[in-house]
C-alpha cells in the first residue's frame, strides 16, 4: 500500500523520487521491518506456542485477576519488540484454546491481547507511530523508555482490572 502511494506521488508530480528518498528515514523503516520480521520468526518456529504453554503452565488453579495480570503485562511488554498488529493476530487464536483449557472465558483472553497490543509505548520499533516520533530525532529512545514503561505498568493494571470485573467474570 505504501509503495502504491509513492508510486502514485511520483506520477503526479507532487514529488520526486529523489525528494522522497532524500526525506525518507529508511533506518526507521528498517527498524519496523525487524519487528514484523521477529513477529513472524516467532510464529513459524513455534516460539509464540511456547511461550503460550510456559503460561499455562504458570497461571493453571490461579485467581482470575492474575491471570489478567500476567497476560496484560505478556503482551504489552511483547509488543515492545514486535509488530503489535502481527502479534495480537498470532496470539488472540492461541490465548483463546488457552482461556478453553483454564476454563476462563475465552472472550476475556482475547480483549487483553487486543488491547494490549495497543500498548507499546517504549521503543520505535513497537509501532509506526512510534517509529515516526524517534525517526525525527527530537526524541531519544532513552526518554521514550523512561516515559514508555510508566505508561505500560499503569496499561497493566488497567487492562487487568477492567478485564476481570468486565469479561473474567
Amino acid at each position: 500500500m505504501a509503495l502504491l502511494a509513492a508510486i502514485i506521488i511520483c506520477s503526479t508530480g507532487v514529488a520526486s523520487w529523489k525528494q522522497i528518498q532524500e526525506n525518507t528515514d529508511w533506518g526507521v523503516l528498517m527498524l519496523f521491518g525487524g519487528g514484523l520480521t521477529l513477529s513472524a520468526v516467532l510464529k513459524d518456529s513455534g516460539a509464540s506456542k511456547i511461550l503460550a504453554d510456559g503460561i499455562v503452565f504458570l497461571v493453571q488453579g490461579q485467581h482470575y485477576y492474575l491471570i489478567g495480570l500476567l497476560v496484560a503485562t505478556f503482551i504489552i511488554f511483547l509488543t515492545e519488540f514486535t509488530s503489535n498488529t502481527a502479534s495480537a493476530a498470532l496470539l488472540v487464536p492461541i490465548f483463546i484454546s488457552i482461556a478453553q483449557s483454564l476454563g476462563i472465558p475465552e472472550i476475556g483472553l482475547a480483549l487483553i491481547i487486543g488491547l494490549g497490543a495497543s500498548c507499546a509505548f517504549m521503543l520505535p520499533v513497537a509501532t509506526p507511530p512510534n517509529a515516526i516520533v524517534f525517526g525525527t530525532g527530537d526524541v531519544k529512545q532513552s526518554e521514550m523508555v523512561r516515559a514508555g514503561i510508566v505508561l505500560n505498568i499503569v496499561c497493566v493494571f488497567v487492562i487487568a482490572t477492567f478485564a476481570y470485573i468486565f469479561w473474567l467474570n
